[in-house]
C-alpha cells in the first residue's frame, strides 16, 4: 500500500471550515426557530450555503480568478453579518430605557453568538492565503474566538448564577486557552510550548464535551419524555461544543505545510510499540 501521500495544510483547514460554515448555520436555525424565524432572522441562514460554496470554490479551484473573487466576497458578507447580528441582538433586547443593563446583556438574545460568523470568515480568509507569518495571526484569531466563547458561556451561565459550580469550569478552561493561543502567536514555539499549548486544547475539548453531557442532562432533568424545546432554549445543545470546535482550530493552525500520511502512520505504529513494550515491562 503506498503511503506516500503529501496532505497539504490549507486544503485540510478550508475543508474544516465548511464544515464549519455549516454547522453554525444549523445552529442558528436551532436557535432562530423560538421566533420562527421573525423578519431578518433569515439572513444567515440563507448566507450559510452561500458561505460554504465559497469555501468549496476555494478548496476545489484554489487559483481560479472568479472562484476568488465569489470566496473573498463571501467572507467579507459573513463578516458583515457577524457585526451587523450582534447589533441586531443587543438592539432586540434593550426593548426598554428604564430596563437593568444586566437584563439586556443576560436575558435576553445571546449578544456573543453572532460574531461566530465574523471569527469564522476572517479565519477562513487568513486561512486560504499561504504566508511566513499564517500560524500566527491564525492563533491570535482562534484566542479570541475562546474569548468570545468565555463571554457566551459566562452570560449564559450567569442566568443559572452559576450553579452548580462545574459552570465556571469552561471560563478557566478558555480563558487559559486565550492565554496559550497568544503566547504561541508571539513565541519561538519550543517543543515543550506546543507540548502544553495542545495539552490546553485537549483540556477544553474534554469541558466541551462534558458540557454537552450536562446541557443533554439538564433539559432531560425532571421530565418524563423528552421535550424537543427544552434542548432548544433551555440549555442550548450545540453551544458547549464551541470550545471543541475552536480547539480543533487551534490545533489545525500549527500543523506543517505539508504532512506525509506515511509519517503520520510511522508515528503511531512506534507509539504503539513502545506502549506495548512497557506493558510487557510492567507485567514482568
Amino acid at each position: 500500500m503506498n503511503l506516500n501521500i503529501q496532505l497539504r495544510k490549507t486544503p485540510i483547514l478550508l475543508a474544516y471550515l465548511a464544515i464549519n460554515f455549516a454547522l453554525i448555520g444549523v445552529d442558528v436555525a436551532l436557535a432562530h426557530s423560538e421566533n420562527n424565524f421573525f423578519r431578518w432572522e433569515m439572513i444567515p441562514l440563507i448566507y450559510t450555503p452561500f458561505a460554504v460554496a465559497g469555501v468549496l470554490l476555494k478548496l476545489i479551484w484554489p487559483d481560479n480568478r472568479l472562484a476568488s473573487i465569489y470566496f473573498k466576497i463571501s467572507m467579507g458578507i459573513g463578516i458583515a453579518i457577524g457585526l451587523v447580528g450582534t447589533f441586531f441582538h443587543i438592539s432586540v433586547n434593550s426593548t426598554s430605557k428604564t430596563q437593568p443593563i444586566y437584563e439586556i446583556i443576560i436575558q435576553g438574545s445571546p449578544v456573543a453568538a453572532p460574531i461566530a460568523f465574523a471569527g469564522i470568515a476572517m479565519y477562513t480568509l487568513i486561512a486560504a492565503k499561504e504566508d511566513h507569518n499564517r500560524d500566527a495571526k491564525l492563533l491570535i484569531l482562534v484566542g479570541l474566538g475562546f474569548l468570545a466563547s468565555v463571554l457566551a458561556a459566562f452570560l449564559d451561565h450567569a442566568r443559572l448564577a452559576f450553579t452548580p459550580i462545574y459552570t465556571i469550569y469552561p471560563l478557566v478552561s478558555g480563558l487559559m486557552a486565550t492565554f496559550a493561543c497568544f503566547w504561541l502567536a508571539y513565541s519561538k514555539r519550543t517543543k515543550h510550548e506546543i507540548i502544553f499549548f495542545l495539552g490546553i486544547m485537549l483540556l477544553n475539548l474534554l469541558v466541551g464535551l462534558l458540557g454537552f453531557v450536562f446541557h443533554i442532562l439538564g433539559d432531560l432533568h425532571g421530565t418524563q419524555s423528552i421535550v424537543g424545546a427544552r434542548f432548544l432554549y433551555r440549555n442550548p445543545l450545540l453551544g458547549p461544543l464551541l470550545f471543541c470546535d475552536i480547539a480543533v482550530l487551534g490545533g489545525l493552525s500549527i500543523i506543517p505545510e505539508q504532512i506525509s500520511l506515511a509519517n503520520i502512520v510511522s508515528l503511531v505504529h512506534k507509539n504503539h510499540k513502545k506502549s506495548t513494550s512497557e506493558s510487557l515491562v510492567a507485567e514482568g
